[in-house]
């Protein structure tokens, strides 16, 4: 199940946007008003991805992605656009802090679905890359924690032969 951090200030959309990623993607979701709420919400929903309003009160979405790429244990995680806005300006300064995907609004529900799964597929792909790493580690750090124990043993043959003598 993934998590998902929904950033809106829109109570209609928000309401529509969590429907879709509970009934359709079996997500539990996060919501968040503005930035600073969700910059809060951050350690308690530790989300898989995030779908970001840019414009919202107190802290936008620019500014709340400034300061998420700024926390490395945040920075790569994947985020959606959700806006009104279509100027080229503001859309270059946005994709430029990395996100994945860009909904422009009123956005079309199948197209919403499929940006969303198109996250959530490369994030399960992360993901299971991620587990597939951390286990060779793991693997390689058993067999040196053997070689370690079998060295610690012969040595302390040697040491007691040789306070013995």
């Amino acid at each position: 199940m993934f998590n998902v951090l929904l950033v809106e200030d829109n109570s209609g959309t928000q309401i529509l946007l969590k429907n879709i990623l509970k009934r359709k993607f079996y997500c539990k979701v996060y919501t968040a008003k503005d930035g600073i709420e969700a910059l809060k919400l951050m350690p308690i929903s530790r989300p898989d991805f995030i779908l970001l309003d840019y414009m919202m009160p107190n802290m936008d979405g620019y500014e709340f992605l400034k300061e998420l790429r700024l926390r490395k244990m945040h920075r790569d995680i994947p985020v959606i656009i959700i806006s009104a806005v279509n100027e080229k300006a503001s859309l270059k300064k946005i994709l430029a802090l990395g996100v994945k995907d860009y909904i422009l609004k009123p956005f079309n529900i199948e197209t919403t679905m499929e940006k969303i799964a198109k996250v959530m597929n490369e994030r399960n792909r992360t993901l299971a890359s991620n587990v597939k790493n951390l286990e060779s580690r793991i693997t390689l750090l058993q067999r040196q924690n053997k070689t370690l124990k079998k060295l610690n043993s012969e040595t302390s043959l040697i040491d007691r032969k040789i306070f013995l003598n």
